[in-house]
């Protein structure tokens, strides 16, 4: 990683498709990425107040992180799952540090204990797949317009429709990374 950035790492002695030739490659980008990630999460997750502001700041986080290294978020999400079982692995350990952080919405929800057991795993997925589809068409600058939208997916859940596009409509409006207030 240098300056911030995932490196072409996966893409050094790629082939054709742009697909890493060697699994270490590809291995040692996803790692990189996913530490990256991971820190930009837990720093968004750390700060004070409710579950549901941490999470909406989270949110616009990994989308802000997304379309800043779309390297990264392409090799964190369809990737990894382009890279055999290994890959999927990774996917996989990305989908459940992802879900991890989602459950603590289960307090917050008057019905948390009634929800599927997949819900988190289920809004993880749903996220990556939105990332990894803009980031793979070279539209990753959609990924802002689309934070509100994301958001009210990523709360819905928890909160009920009405709660989670009202939080989500005023997210919008907030400056790049802050709570509401």
């Amino acid at each position: 990683m240098v300056g911030g950035r995932v490196e072409s790492l996966w893409t050094a002695g790629a082939g054709m498709d742009g697909r890493a030739q060697q699994p270490q490659d590809f291995a040692t980008a996803f790692e990189a990425a996913f530490a990256r990630l991971q820190v930009v999460l837990e720093m968004a997750c750390a700060g004070e107040g409710s579950w549901v502001e941490r999470a909406t700041v989270g949110v616009r986080q990994a989308l802000e992180f997304a379309a800043a290294e779309p390297e990264a978020a392409s090799v964190l999400t369809s990737g990894a799952l382009a890279q055999g079982a290994d890959g999927v692995g990774r996917y996989e350990r990305l989908m459940n540090y992802l879900a991890g952080l989602l459950e603590a919405g289960r307090a917050e929800s008057p019905h948390g204990a009634e929800l599927p057991p997949t819900t988190e795993r289920s809004v993880a997925g749903g996220v990556a797949a939105i990332v990894g589809s803009r980031v793979d068409r070279g539209k990753e600058a959609e990924l802002d317009v689309l934070l509100p939208e994301v958001i009210q997916f990523v709360l819905t859940p928890y909160l009920g429709t009405s709660e989670a596009k009202r939080i989500a409509s005023a997210a919008a409006d907030w400056p790049r990374s802050q709570p509401e207030r």
